[in-house]
Order: structure tokens, then C-alpha cells, then sequence
């Protein structure tokens, strides 16, 4: 069970002394912080006494503000176990994501494909016959694609050997594998909150414990981290410390270190989501690979799914070559390897992904300004920060209507996924998650139907609809 020290509770609170009872305040801001994800559930609150002693009030109105949470269902507390972060009865497990819909779909992070691809595609339709004497079955894949995989992670610092690389379907099937390869069915997962839907969906599935870390607009709590990392003994993390979806944020070099020399020490592999990681938008310094200070325990996972293209199905996993054997033998039971074709245009692109990345940024470049002017002019209230890469923004609603918001836009040809997809149902209401793939004219448009649907949706929650997430 996370903790959350007295100290740290007193930073989340920030001013939260304004009009009101001290206990309803009080109440309120702690309210608001479970249901934005800043205090992780199941979390250990710090006892009565400590609290009102950390932020100068009586040991009765803290008894007070914890008794009006304990009512409403946000607080369960046990005598000798103290007091824990729950929901009220009711909130549901957010559910499987689903395909359909029609419109101005912005609940996809991926582009169109680039213009050089089809004369990638063609060429290696003249490259295939070299390969048609051979079986077809590479479980680890093509030697000539873990070769320039692995090329591309020494060309970025972090010197990689090709038996080091697994090729796989995507980056989600690379999850798969890690956990069928080192996550037995209840034990402990660490994840980002908010995080990667189908991350969760994945973990969920295989059924893992969830303890969670915080991401908000200041980055991870580090801190609260290494606390839970120490003592939980998480046999698994996944985290996204490039440009992580859907926050934007990206973890320094001084953050990686602390997180990745924690895990390692408690013997928790750690699986590095490095999916957005080419899509570097702003003139920001780009810290070493995270694996770059893990050890033999961290699994790096990405694919050119988001830098190039969302149908070409090839992703990869990085780590210490007798794991990628444990990895190639969990696969055996889904599937025998990736397509030869799909991993001989792979090669090519990853010999030309320089100019293929040239053209992708200024792509979204354009587009991420379209989306932010939109916002700007049409929903001044939504505040969010400009992400330095990656392809989508959070934005966090004066209200919390993610959800109806959600529906009555959908009604409008609008798909967007709101915020409770990225963690639980009940959480995340003020929050959504808007790629800039889309033109800029049909991000304009979207941006016009939520600002025409925002009034009407305040004050009106439902229960989290199922969203396609990518």
C-alpha cells in the first residue's frame, strides 16, 4: 500500500484555506485530489494528529475533514491500519476499449502515412525474393532489422548488440510479452497515473495488483516512487518517460537514474515505453535512453507505429539477450514471428527515418499550433502545457465533464476519449486527452463543437464510456 507522508499531503494542498469550514475545505481539497490521481488509491494517509500537525490546525477539524470523506466513500479506515484512499460505491473498472464510430475521430495519436513509404512498400516488394527460399519463421526476427534496431539505439547512446532485440507486432504486443515473460497473475504492477489505456487494460487482464505514481504537471513524484518501490516489491513498472501518454512529460536524466537505480535494487523489471520517443517537437535536451542507467532487469519496448506509421505493425523489445530468450519462448504460444515483408520494409525505413522524421515534425508542428490556437480562442478556460514532443496534450477542464462531455460530442461526429480511460472510473473526470494528428481544419472544427458543448455539459458526470485509445 502507497503512503502518503504528512509532508507530501501538505504540498498537495498547496492554498486550499479559502472561503468555508476548515474541515469542508479541507475535505474538499482531498476530494479533488483523489479524483485528479494526485493521491494514488488504496494509498495510506497520514494519521489525524500528524496531519494537523503539519499543517497547523487542531487534531479535531483534521478528525473532522476525515470523517466527512469517510461518509461520502473516499476514506476506509481500520483500527491499527489507519486510513486508506478509496471510491464511493458505484465506480466501476474503466472497460475494454472498442472499436467504431464516425467524425472527427481524436481519440487515435497517429498520422497518415508519409509520403516516401510507397516507395519504400515497392522496393521491398523487389527485395522479397531473396527471402522466399527461406522458412519464413523468425521468432527473434530478421537479422538485418535487429541489426539496424540495435543501431539506432547505439546512435542515441545506448550501445545495443543485435541479440538484444526481439522484433515483435507493435509495441503492444512487446508489452504482452514482457508481462507473459516476468508477471505472475497477482502479484504487484507499477504504473503512471494517468497512463497508456490499454497498458492498464493489459495489466488488468493478466491480473496484476495496480499501485500507482502520480504524473502531473510538475512530472512523476519521484519521491513517492522510490517510497512504494522500496516497499511494495512491484515484480513489474511500466513507464513512459518520453513524452508519456497522454501527460507529455519528460522525465530528465537525474529522474531516470533515481527511478531505474530504485527498481533495480528491489528486483522489479522495469518495462521503458519509448513509443513517442522520435517525436521531439522543441529545441529540448534529450536525455540517455532510460535503459541507459537500468540494469539487466529493464525491457525497453517502442515501435514505428506513431513516428511513421500506424499500419505498419512492427515494434521491438530491447534487453539482455537471455531475457529476450525468456521473451521468444513466451511468444511461442502467441504466435511463430512478425511478417517477412512487414520487417523488410522496416529496414528500409529505419535507413531512412532522418528524412521520414523531417517531414513528420513539421507536420505536427503545424498542427499541434492549429490545435493550441483553437483552444485558445474557443476555450479559453482549458489550461493544458504546450507538450515539447509526442502527439496529443492534456487539457484539464474547468469542470469535471470529461465523461458527458464524451458522450454529447460523440452525438456531435466528435470522438474524443475522456480522462477516466487513463486510469479508473471516477478519476480523471477533469481531464481529456486531444491528439493534434488531425488537419488543422478538422481540428478547428472539433474545437468548435466542444467549446458549443462545454457550458451544457457542466455539472453532468456519467459512468466512463469505453474508447478506442491508441
Amino acid at each position: 500500500m502507497t503512503i502518503t507522508s504528512a509532508h507530501r499531503l501538505t504540498e498537495l494542498l498547496g492554498d486550499w484555506r479559502r472561503d468555508g469550514p476548515c474541515q469542508e475545505r479541507l475535505a474538499a481539497t482531498v476530494r479533488a485530489l483523489v479524483l485528479d490521481g494526485q493521491i494514488p488509491l488504496q494509498s495510506r494517509l497520514p494519521a489525524e494528529r500528524t496531519l494537523a500537525a503539519s499543517i497547523g490546525l487542531s487534531r479535531a477539524t483534521v478528525t473532522a475533514a476525515y470523517n466527512r470523506l469517510r461518509a461520502e466513500g473516499y476514506l476506509a479506515s481500520r483500527q491499527g491500519s489507519g486510513s486508506w484512499v478509496t471510491l464511493p460505491e458505484g465506480h466501476r473498472a474503466a472497460p475494454d476499449a472498442i472499436v467504431g464510430g464516425h467524425g472527427l475521430d481524436l481519440r487515435i495519436a497517429a498520422l497518415p502515412a508519409p509520403p516516401i513509404l510507397e516507395e519504400l512498400y515497392r522496393a521491398a516488394t523487389r527485395e522479397l525474393p531473396r527471402w522466399l527460399d527461406h522458412h519464413g519463421y523468425d521468432p527473434l526476427g530478421l537479422p538485418p532489422l535487429r541489426r539496424a534496431i540495435a543501431d539506432r539505439f547505439t546512435e542515441r547512446g545506448l550501445p545495443t548488440r543485435p541479440e538484444q532485440i526481439l522484433v515483435t507486432n507493435g509495441a503492444q504486443h512487446a508489452l504482452d510479452l514482457s508481462i507473459r515473460a516476468v508477471l505472475r497473475r497477482g502479484h504487484g504492477a507499477l504504473v503512471e497515473i494517468p497512463s497508456y489505456p490499454v497498458a492498464l487494460d493489459a495489466l488488468r487482464g493478466a491480473g496484476a495488483r495496480l499501485g500507482s505514481v502520480p504524473v502531473g504537471d510538475e512530472g512523476w513524484d519521484i519521491e513517492a516512487l522510490e517510497a512504494s518501490a522500496q516497499r511494495d516489491r512491484f515484480s513489474l513498472a511500466y513507464l513512459m518517460p518520453d513524452f508519456q501518454n497522454p501527460s507529455g512529460q519528460l522525465m530528465d536524466a537525474g529522474a531516470r537514474r533515481r527511478v531505474l537505480r530504485v527498481l533495480e535494487r528491489a528486483g522489479t523489471h522495469t518495462v521503458i515505453d519509448e513509443t513517442f520517443v522520435e517525436l521531439v517537437l522543441d529545441d529540448v535536451a534529450m536525455p540517455s535512453p532510460a535503459a541507459a542507467f537500468g540494469g539487466e532487469r529493464t525491457i525497453t519496448i517502442g515501435s514505428l507505429s506513431k513516428a511513421v506509421w500506424g499500419g505498419l505493425r512492427i515494434g521491438w523489445v530491447r534487453a539482455e539477450p537471455l531475457l529476450v530468450r525468456r521473451l521468444a519462448a513466451a511468444r511461442a504460444s502467441l504466435d511463430m514471428a512478425s511478417p517477412v515483408f512487414e520487417q523488410i520494409v522496416a529496414i528500409s525505413v529505419l535507413e531512412n527515418l532522418s528524412e521520414i522524421m523531417d517531414e513528420r515534425l513539421v507536420t505536427i508542428r503545424l498542427r499541434r499550433a492549429a490545435l493550441t490556437a483553437a483552444l485558445r480562442r474557443e476555450l479559453p478556460d482549458w489550461s493544458y502545457t504546450d507538450p515539447a514532443g509526442g502527439m496529443f496534450l492534456w487539457a484539464t477542464l474547468p469542470d469535471a465533464i470529461s465523461t458527458s462531455l464524451a458522450i454529447q460530442a460523440s452525438e456531435r461526429d466528435v470522438l474524443i476519449t475522456p480522462g477516466p480511460r487513463f486510469a479508473a472510473a471516477g478519476l480523471l473526470e477533469r481531464y481529456i486527452r486531444i491528439p493534434f494528428t488531425l488537419s488543422p481544419d478538422q481540428l478547428e472544427s472539433a474545437v468548435a463543437v466542444l467549446a458549443d458543448l462545454s457550458p451544457a455539459g457542466a455539472g453532468r458526470v456519467a459512468p466512463a464510456s469505453a474508447a478506442y485509445v491508441a
